[in-house]
């Protein structure tokens, strides 16, 4: 909505390429000190599969709600960012 189509895939590719490599989740929600994983993938079933079994969690847990929370929090600051660097 805000880049024309070349420069919008440029963006989407780079925020994948990121979030298959960032430690999840550093946005912390209600402090609960939750355990940081990597991805490894774009898909959200691998991302938080990984923190389910990490955290030895159900899909219901209070704790993977919180790091979904987390993680969107974790995504739109880097899409700001990228967005900022691209359109200044």
């Amino acid at each position: 909505m805000v880049t024309d189509v070349d420069t919008s895939k440029k963006l989407v590719n780079e925020l994948f390429n990121w979030y298959k490599t960032f430690e999840f989740p550093q946005y912390q929600p209600e402090n609960l000190n939750l355990t940081h994983t990597i991805a490894e993938s774009i898909l959200c079933e691998d991302s938080v599969g990984k923190f389910m079994a990490a955290e030895g969690v159900a899909y219901g847990d209070h704790r993977r709600k919180a790091r979904c929370a987390g993680v969107t929090a974790d995504v739109l600051k880097k899409t700001i960012q990228l967005l900022n660097e691209t359109l200044g």
